[in-house]
């Protein structure tokens, strides 16, 4: 069953558009990573989402329910999210008293949630920290405690905006071991913004790659590995894109011409396309080896990029392509920069997308 779902939902601000045609369903008890650029809508979505603004059209539903404009109504469903922004606000007096306030407004007896306050200090590991004055704790302490806050309240859906942002490698890990177990465990419904790309691709259940508008959403893994256009490809980091034109030249195979060379593949995209091939999906050989890969190229090394252990290669076949390599079979087969070396890979490795 969906929590929220979000239809046709636009923002402008000064007659500029910043948020275009958004659709979203979330299901209940999973993790969505919103992820984008700086500036590309994330914080003013959630904020929307949360009922702090107003959209310029579209449609709004919690929980099978459609948004009210009257704001009574509106506070009691605001009153089932929480949101954790990146620079949450601190109140006057103690890591209790900040973390009770949600608690307070609502008028709840603070008295009954005494293990769930503890259990939240513990796992957030702010055991011992409830008399502290909560002005003068790190950053890292900062997010985490208003981390707890969101919680104390159960709430059916929480907003997380850059939660790890700008933090020390150590709160950012106690943060992220946290919300996993948000999703393992409790099966919380979370809406994650960031920019952070391994972070949203670790702790989402599906990502959704934001730029004003959606272009592309998904399992991490379809999205990483198979984007839907350039924008996503470039932005999660994808290599070898390529421009081209395809034609049919069986019933499961088109020939993609870039101008200077042609790729097999299995995908039925024809016209003018952009393809990927990701690097670990290539081979490399010192001579043509037979194999049922149907791209073979010989070409020269370039430049080599070391990453540790791995290798990055660029071999100019026509089209430089970046191809990785461990270190030791680079030593095994003896190459440096200039040896000739035959390139291979799949058909079905060829991810094809329109211009």
């Amino acid at each position: 069953m969906n929590l929220l779902e979000i239809q046709n939902l636009s923002k402008k601000y000064d007659g500029k558009n910043i948020l275009q045609d958004i659709n979203l369903y979330l299901k209940k008890g999973t993790t969505l990573g919103l992820i984008g650029p700086t500036g590309c809508g994330k914080t003013t979505l959630l904020r929307i989402i949360d009922l702090i603004e107003k959209p310029s059209s579209g449609k709004i539903t919690f929980n099978s329910r459609e948004i009210p404009k009257n704001k009574k109504d509106q506070l009691d469903i605001r009153r089932k999210m929480g949101m954790v922004y990146q620079k949450p606000i601190v109140f006057k007096g103690t890591v209790y008293d900040n973390i009770c306030y949600g608690l307070k407004i609502r008028g709840e007896n603070k008295d009954s949630y005494q293990d769930k306050i503890q259990y939240l200090l513990e796992s957030l590991g702010l055991g011992g920290y409830e008399k502290r004055d909560a002005s003068t704790l790190s950053g890292g302490e900062t997010q985490r405690m208003a981390l707890a806050r969101a919680l104390v309240t159960d709430p059916d859906l929480l907003l997380l905006d850059e939660p790890t942002a700008n933090l020390d490698p150590q709160s950012t890990e106690k943060i992220e071991n946290f919300m996993k177990k948000l999703r393992d465990e409790r099966k919380t419904t979370v809406i994650l913004a960031t920019h952070n790309l391994i972070q949203g691709q670790h702790l989402s259940d599906e990502i959704a790659i934001l730029n004003k508008k959606i272009f592309q959403i998904g399992k991490p893994e379809e999205v990483f590995r198979k984007p839907k256009s350039r924008f996503v490809a470039e932005f999660v980091g994808v290599r070898n894109v390529k421009k081209g034109i395809s034609r049919r030249v069986e019933d499961s195979l088109t020939l993609i011409d870039t101008g200077t060379i042609n790729v097999y593949s299995s995908s039925m995209m024809e016209g003018d396309v952009y393809m990927s091939i990701r690097p670990e999906d290539i081979t490399i050989s010192r001579s043509k080896v037979q194999t049922s890969a149907l791209n073979e190229f010989n070409g020269e090394i370039k430049e080599i990029k070391d990453s540790g252990g791995i290798l990055d290669l660029r071999i100019d076949v026509g089209e430089v392509f970046s191809v990785y390599i461990t270190r030791k079979s680079f030593t095994d087969m003896q190459l440096t920069i200039g040896s000739r070396v035959w390139l291979e890979f799949k058909a079905s490795a060829v991810n094809v997308f329109k211009v």
